[in-house]
């Protein structure tokens, strides 16, 4: 006697339907898989504490935010360190990803101002500074005792009673010149030095009607020109 296996259908009872990746062929069952070597992995909204290793290679996520590794152009920010120089210092400095907000202290140059024959190039950066024309110094009249400052030049001295004019405190190339401008009567000016700073040796110079008198300071003492 022999017992016929009826065909197959997907319409009768006890049959079950396989997918598409399922092959079955001699009463095997066979699952397919794909055997390439290669494949792309997408991380989205990473938060992760430790490492990840992919192939072989750490990657130390720590406690990265995905919302906050990149910004709208795709770009990684790993540190932003600005940097400050001479006269500059950085405060208040704050960083979220792509995002940086400093403050810059000027704690050295004041201000810079061009006088006649001065040009001032570049107001970033480096700042050239330029003379052009004539030489220009700044003049004083005094007409009583008088202690000259940093910025004079030249002082004239117009008395009809003798009166001192003293230099400030030397710098080894600081120059001034003094000029009786009276030109007449009685009046005479002593130029002398501060402290125990001396004129060609001498603790003061003085300067009869329509005398001038040029110093320049070095080595410790002002040197007559």
């Amino acid at each position: 006697m022999s017992y016929l296996f009826p065909e197959g259908s997907l319409l009768e009872p006890g049959v079950v339907q396989v997918g598409l990746n399922i092959d079955i062929a001699d009463g095997v069952i066979s699952l397919q898989q794909s055997l390439a070597p290669t494949a792309n992995i997408t991380f989205n909204d990473v938060n992760a504490d430790g490492d990840v290793n992919i192939a072989g290679d750490t990657i130390s996520l720590g406690d990265i935010f995905a919302a906050k590794l990149f910004d709208d152009n795709k770009r990684v920010v790993t540190t932003v360190t600005p940097s400050s120089g001479a006269g500059i210092s950085l405060t208040s400095i704050s960083t979220d990803g792509p995002t940086t907000s400093f403050t810059v202290n000027n704690t050295g140059v004041l201000s810079l101002l061009a006088g006649s024959g001065i040009t001032l190039s570049g107001s970033t950066g480096n700042i050239t500074v330029s003379a052009t024309g004539a030489d220009i110094i700044n003049t004083v009249g005094v007409t009583a005792n008088y202690t000259a400052t940093a910025t004079d030049e030249y002082i004239g001295v117009n008395s009809t009673s003798l009166i001192t004019i003293t230099l400030p405190a030397g710098i080894d190339g600081r120059q001034y010149t003094v000029k009786e401008e009276r030109g007449s009567g009685t009046g005479k000016v002593n130029v002398q030095g501060s402290s125990s700073e001396k004129i060609d040796g001498s603790s003061f110079k003085q300067l009869a009607a329509n005398a001038a008198l040029t110093v320049v300071f070095r080595g410790g003492q002002w040197r007559i020109i």
